[in-house]
């Protein structure tokens, strides 16, 4: 039985990318602003809370449960994931992103050196290594994105404070956040790897993950052989 399994078990490769968290790509500062206009005992209104440094960090971002979906959703996976089109038209959304996230998907830390190392499971080595790469550069377009969303929002909402005020100190302090969110901007632009640098992209596997055929061989047949002898000598 052993032998069995183990010759007709399906084959997983995994797919690995190792990347290490750009700490620049949470940096908005109207939390600082409204700070220091608070000094001069004027208040920035309640947009001043709606800046980058309330985001989530980006390796929450890239363990989250919304990621995995639009992952899915992006690629039109539900069908692969779930193993066949009918499985994905009986069952919702949702459940393609609970098992992706449980079986296919694997994210991990090290603490000493803080890589993060996201793996894909599956049983295309090309698939699998492509998918890694992807799901990387997916979370690294999702955060861009956000970040420049949230900084044209500021810069906007900044602008509309300096007409409003003729405190020099105030359209000072105004003035420079625009630059720094100006920066932010341009350096959104400018780089694909905003959030997540690649320091290993992942590569098709030559040798498969699982099963591990010769593993399982010799536990069955040392199982066989404990139970062989339990069973003689409960025979006898």
């Amino acid at each position: 039985i052993a032998v069995f399994y183990a010759l007709n078990a399906t084959e997983i490769f995994r797919g690995e990318v190792v990347v290490s968290e750009v700490s620049e790509s949470g940096g908005s500062g109207l939390g600082g602003a409204a700070a220091l206009a608070s000094q001069l005992g004027i208040g920035l209104g309640g947009n001043a809370g709606q800046n980058n440094s309330t985001a989530p960090p980006a390796r929450a971002i890239l363990k989250s449960r919304n990621l995995a979906e639009e992952f899915i959703k992006r690629h039109n996976l539900q069908s692969e994931v779930l193993g066949s089109s009918v499985i994905a038209i009986k069952n919702p959304p949702w459940f393609a992103v609970k098992r992706f996230r449980e079986d296919i998907l694997f994210i991990s830390e090290d603490l000493r050196s803080g890589l993060i190392t996201v793996r894909i499971d599956w049983t295309n080595p090309m698939i699998a290594a492509r998918w890694a790469n992807d799901f990387v550069a997916l979370a690294n377009e999702l955060i861009r994105n956000r970040a420049l969303e949230d900084a044209k929002r500021n810069i906007a909402y900044l602008n509309e404070q300096i007409q409003q005020t003729n405190i020099v100190e105030l359209q000072k302090i105004m003035y420079n956040l625009i630059e720094n969110e100006t920066q932010v901007v341009m350096m959104a632009n400018a780089r694909a790897e905003y959030a997540f640098a690649v320091v290993d992209p992942a590569v098709p596997p030559e040798q498969r993950h699982s099963p591990w055929r010769t593993f399982i061989v010799l536990l069955g047949g040392t199982l066989g052989f404990f139970i062989g002898i339990i069973a003689s000598f409960l025979h006898n």
